[in-house]
């Protein structure tokens, strides 16, 4: 069985060599993981549905904002799970649109460690809407064709492992590079490929604290690594408090409310660790989640809903 795990391990740190990609920043993992990696789909019983709202840069004109929606259901044999995820993402004259399925197997690797393979498949269309911006030249070659639009589609991977207290995930999320490129093979648009690498631990204090730390890691060809720090704490299942760092980029905290069993709103807010604070008002994110059906126990010494396994980022 070691063998076994050992080698579902290096499957999956094989494919973070395998280029991937990502529209949202990275402190949105802990609001919306499906968009990162498709293992995450069935991470809750049953029926589960939530959509967020996140903007950066506030007070810039034109500024990013994304909208997201996800979609997902664990069947009843407890190993298949399958969803529906959406993601909108406006930056200025820029949009992607995604929709994606993704699939994931759970499976049991020994009585106390747990894997999960996910799989995502579907299309990204990018556009850019020149009537957007304020151009100097309207003669210039990358104007002359008109507003730019293409449909490609997208290919992610994604696993963890994990027990009672602990977890390991890596994931692409697209495995297909994604280029625009005009007359004489010259390049509009190319979209650098994300990997990332996840780890967490649990440990509760009481009957009622629950810590909860993870480090999570990107990885961009031609890029510095990237990554980021977070630790929440989460009172009597219900309130969480937490906050997040990343070296050189941003520092900020989250705020968690379960208004009752299985319905949760979630606030994040972070700031840049540079002179652009001075003229923004930060990152903002909004949350809304609902799980149907009323969450099971955990099958562990704590017996602990299912929503606070050490994996549940969200």
């Amino acid at each position: 069985m070691k063998k076994f795990i050992y080698s579902i391990l290096f499957i999956g740190l094989f494919s973070v060599s395998i280029q991937g990609q990502s529209g949202i920043k990275l402190t949105d993992y802990y609001n919306n993981p499906i968009q990162y990696n498709p293992a995450y789909v069935g991470v809750s019983e049953g029926l589960f549905a939530k959509v967020t709202h996140s903007t950066q840069w506030l007070g810039f004109d034109d500024a990013p904002t994304t909208q997201t929606l996800d979609l997902q259901r664990r069947f009843n044999n407890e190993k298949y799970a399958a969803g529906i995820s959406v993601l909108n993402d406006d930056f200025g004259a820029v949009n992607n649109f995604n929709v994606e399925g993704n699939f994931a197997l759970h499976l049991n690797a020994t009585d106390d460690i747990k894997f999960v393979l996910g799989l995502k498949a579907g299309l990204n269309v990018f556009s850019i809407d020149y009537n957007r911006l304020n151009i100097y030249n309207p003669e210039e070659y990358v104007y002359s064709n008109g507003n730019l639009s293409e449909t490609k589609p997208l290919i992610g991977a994604g696993f963890y492992v994990y027990s009672d207290n602990w977890f390991v995930s890596t994931s692409t999320p697209n495995l297909l590079e994604h280029r625009l490129e005009g007359e004489n093979a010259r390049e509009f648009y190319n979209k650098i490929p994300h990997m990332y690498i996840s780890a967490g631990y649990d440990y509760r204090m009481n009957s009622v604290l629950l810590v909860k730390s993870q480090l999570t890691t990107q990885i961009v060809k031609g890029a510095p690594l990237a990554y980021l720090f977070s630790s929440r704490v989460i009172y009597n299942n219900k309130i969480g408090l937490g906050a997040h760092f990343q070296p050189n980029s941003l520092v900020g905290f989250m705020l968690s409310y379960q208004i009752k069993d299985g319905f949760m709103v979630n606030y994040g807010n972070d700031r840049a660790l540079s002179t652009l604070s001075k003229y923004s008002n930060g990152n903002h994110s909004f949350g809304v989640s609902y799980q149907f059906g009323r969450p099971k126990k955990c099958n562990c010494d704590d017996d602990v809903e299912l929503k606070d396994r050490v994996y549940m980022i969200r």
